[in-house]
């Protein structure tokens, strides 16, 4: 699965939404006919003037201060550095005495429409998989009672209360039931889920039952007739 866009990507919309154009990405820096830098983003600011951009996914270093301070000298154009912040009030200190201007990148990156598709579909898998997977033939009365208690609460305290048992017994009752996966065993609204499809496929099991029998007794009625 896709992990969504990358920090340069993240760095060109905010260059673009701040009115900077993109003019190349990844240029090689060549010197003597050797590639001696590349730089990430090349760029051009409302004024005009061209800017040599160096995107750290996560936090500069002085290192990096230095790296686009130099590149953008090759390229005789304006510096400038997009991170998460910076590694120690060293690298901080050094982008101040070079005059190396910073944007900060988002603590997160945004997804795009097709990373947005690929993990519906996962989810969507993974529910299909757990209410297909379900067996629910060993499934007691005792048993559906708790299913029945988790599926209409809001909570884990609510749920044993509604079994007027402590939560640590409901507890002992869920992890003996094959019904619940218990990876999340932590979180109730996985807990709740579960206890929802399990509901849901007892319920489609009585209606299928029911459906049989009706059918068994016509076919008894059929045969009757035909005597």
């Amino acid at each position: 699965m896709r992990k969504g866009l990358s920090a340069e990507d993240v760095a060109v919309s905010i260059l673009e939404n701040l009115g900077y154009s993109v003019m190349e990405r990844r240029k090689p820096i060549i010197v003597g006919g050797v590639k001696v830098a590349e730089i990430d983003i090349v760029a051009k600011d409302p004024e005009g003037k061209i800017l040599t951009v160096e995107v750290k996914s996560g936090k500069a270093s002085a290192t990096d201060i230095r790296q686009v301070f130099s590149n953008s000298k090759l390229l005789n154009a304006k510096p400038l550095l997009i991170c998460k912040g910076f590694a120690d009030s060293s690298a901080m200190s050094l982008a101040g005495e070079l005059g190396v201007p910073y944007l900060l990148l988002p603590e997160y990156y945004l997804f795009t429409f097709e990373d947005f598709k690929e993990v519906a579909k996962e989810i969507v898998h993974s529910i299909l998989t757990l209410y297909l997977s379900l067996d629910i033939d060993g499934v007691t009365e005792e048993e559906e009672k708790v299913v029945e208690a988790i599926a209409r609460s809001k909570s884990f305290s609510e749920a044993a209360a509604r079994l007027s048992i402590p939560e640590a017994e409901l507890g002992k009752q869920i992890s003996n039931m094959d019904v619940f996966e218990r990876e999340e065993k932590n979180a109730f609204h996985h807990l709740k889920l579960q206890a929802l499809m399990v509901r849901s496929k007892l319920n489609d099991k009585r209606r299928l039952d029911k459906i049989e029998h009706r059918i068994s007794l016509l076919e008894k009625k059929i045969d009757s007739l035909k005597k």
